[in-house]
């Protein structure tokens, strides 16, 4: 298995991939209540924020396992500034996807995010997918440990929310502790999660 920069012409592919993780995830039942339209929904919300957000401002990266995409995962660096407009561009997508009368509850939702957002320079996992058919082979945490090395570096710590408690179990293996709930107006909680970074030489670690 190999982690690599996601290639421009792969985006669709991999939005496709995330949305196939993320079917049944609390936020995006919410998000996306009629499961016809969740999968195109979820789809074009994350591309648009892989092109105008993670890709110009943040590291995307993806698993390719015998020759096929196999995760994804976006990051944001310490002191990322993104303009207020390129997140507008997901708006477009979540129209189609949530319905324009659900676009406020869901825009309160994702603003609680922002607000939980911790003080100081961090690096921030936005996003890790992993396709169904490949779960359980390591992709998900070769995805997390590379992003991990990088903070390790520069010796910033790393900040990211899920909704399951199965999720907070694989970040937990993984360094992270539960600092936190952000609860989301009209929709599920979720838990803040803080990982320090870690000076140990790789040549040490487990």
């Amino acid at each position: 298995m190999t982690v690599r920069p996601l290639r421009s012409d792969e985006v669709e592919a991999a939005a496709a991939l995330a949305a196939r993780a993320f079917f049944d995830d609390p936020l995006f039942q919410f998000v996306y209540p009629d499961p016809s339209r969740r999968l195109a929904g979820f789809a074009g919300e994350h591309a648009a924020y892989v092109r105008y957000v993670y890709a110009p401002y943040g590291v995307c990266e993806m698993a390719e396992a015998d020759g096929a995409l196999a995760g994804l995962a976006l990051w944001l660096p310490p002191g990322a500034e993104v303009p207020a407009w390129r997140e507008w561009t997901a708006l477009p997508a979540l129209v189609r996807g949530a319905g324009l009368r659900r676009l406020p509850a869901v825009r309160r939702a994702y603003r609680a995010f922002d607000d939980a957002m911790p003080d100081g320079r961090f690096w921030y996992l936005g996003l890790l997918a992993v396709d169904p058919e490949a779960q359980g082979r390591g992709v998900g945490s070769a995805l997390v440990r590379a992003g991990l090395a990088r903070a390790d570096a520069g010796e910033v710590g790393t900040f990211l929310e899920t909704g399951t408690a199965t999720n907070v179990a694989f970040y937990r293996r993984l360094g992270f502790e539960v600092t936190g709930e952000i609860p989301l107006p009209g929709g599920p909680t979720h838990w803040a999660m803080w990982r320090a970074p870690d000076s140990t030489p790789d040549s040490l670690r487990v």
